[in-house]
């Protein structure tokens, strides 16, 4: 999922706690459970990280980076407009989704993460949207897709497509389930709109 340079301290010690706390969750973890995770000592942990919350911010960063990397690349890529939104999104949403479903903590990891990073979260939303919105802007400026006929904003055909990802968390507890429903809606989407 995400390229630790485990040669690193620092990577070394954020892919050990993402280890620590998909297995006992955040609240259980301890920094010494990621010290010895990591094989340095507490005092070396604590010289990069002041605590726990500093190191799930950490993760929460790289996370994010790491699919907004995915995503534009999606996005460049040769093809339908339609498919490379879809593709856009998958990458965007299947790593994290990924973390939510395939721990017995996801849920707790998923709400630690609204709760303590929502700044990183927000920030990298608003990246994220705003990417969207580019490509589709010059998809009705190509006249590939058509917003006048259902009277959709820009802004709101992305919202519409956030949205439709965030919400279907709700509906599956399984990535692959999660995916083939993201997919399907937001074909059901765009077809309405592709010209």
């Amino acid at each position: 999922m995400l390229d630790f340079d485990l040669k690193t301290k620092q990577d070394r010690i954020l892919a050990a706690a993402l280890g620590c706390f998909k297995q006992y969750g955040f609240k259980r973890t301890s920094m010494d459970d990621i010290a010895k995770s990591s094989q340095v000592s507490r005092p070396a942990l604590y010289l990069l990280f002041k605590n726990k919350t500093d190191i799930f911010r950490a993760i929460a960063k790289r996370f994010h980076e790491f699919t907004l990397v995915r995503a534009q690349g999606a996005l460049k890529e040769e093809g339908p407009l339609s498919v490379r939104i879809e593709n856009a999104i998958i990458a965007r949403k299947r790593p994290l989704m990924a973390l939510a479903f395939g721990s017995l903590h996801g849920p707790e990891l998923f709400d630690t993460t609204l709760d303590i990073a929502s700044d990183i979260n927000q920030d990298a939303q608003n990246t994220f949207s705003q990417m969207i919105e580019n490509v589709i802007a010059k998809g009705e400026q190509d006249g590939v897709l058509d917003l006048k006929t259902s009277k959709l904003t820009v802004a709101e055909l992305t919202a519409l497509l956030n949205a439709s990802a965030a919400g279907l968390k709700h509906h599956t507890h399984e990535l692959e389930a999660y995916e083939t429903l993201l997919r399907k809606s937001i074909s059901v989407l765009l077809a309405g709109l592709t010209v």
